[in-house]
């Protein structure tokens, strides 16, 4: 696995797009003058997962595509997490043509994404990290704490029950941040988004762009 900061070799110049206001970063980022130096995060390709019956997967299975657009769910019964996972289930398909994959990630809870894959028809996988080493290594890990209480929170809550959705069951991952990232085949992460509230996750069209952007450099 490659290290952080450590000197990459490539013939493309380091590049940083914007798209709809959130950076794009390729992992690319020598040319042949002037090495530039980037901290990039990555995740464990080592990390075992469970899917919601239990078995084990680990992450480096998940990489085989080249890109992985990865959902980190609040909990899987999460009002707005529901929501934006049907959005990236939908779009799988699209993202496929371009050799990307979906998944979302979550602490809990197993049977809620059971639920989701028998009641509400989600095809993408699903799965489980307890211990949450993924949304540690993606810089997601500090909880909500008092920007739980922000009304755009509830908002989004509010805006996922007007479009049919139902809550599930609160989970101690109630104070988790919701979040996506991109990851390269290496477990890099080339995109994210970080919530800061409730719900406060980016347009399904702004990571579908990203994703396809970044299926042409890698």
């Amino acid at each position: 696995m490659r290290q952080e900061g450590a000197e990459r070799s490539s013939d493309q110049v380091y590049q940083v797009l914007l798209l709809a206001g959130h950076p794009v970063l390729t992992h690319q980022v020598r040319d042949r003058r002037t090495t530039v130096p980037i901290n990039i995060k990555s995740v464990p390709t080592d990390l075992t997962l469970l899917t919601p019956d239990g078995e084990p997967t680990p992450l480096s299975t998940l990489l085989d595509h080249g890109l992985l657009v990865v959902q980190v769910v609040r909990y899987f019964g999460c009002l707005p997490c529901q929501e934006w996972l049907i959005a990236l289930d939908h779009a799988g398909p699209r993202l496929a043509e371009h050799d990307v994959a979906v998944t979302a990630i979550g602490g809990s809870a197993d049977y809620q994404a059971r639920w989701l894959h028998d009641e509400r028809g989600v095809r993408m996988p699903m799965y489980l990290d307890r211990d949450q080493v993924f949304r540690d290594a993606v810089g997601a890990g500090k909880p909500l704490g008092i920007r739980m209480l922000n009304p755009k929170g509830a908002a989004a809550y509010a805006r996922s029950l007007r479009h049919g959705f139902r809550p599930q069951k609160i989970t101690r991952d109630t104070v988790q941040s919701p979040g996506v990232v991109i990851l390269d085949r290496y477990g890099n992460v080339c995109w994210q988004s970080i919530g800061n509230r409730i719900g406060d996750y980016p347009d399904i069209e702004v990571v579908e762009q990203a994703a396809i952007q970044l299926s042409t450099m890698t």
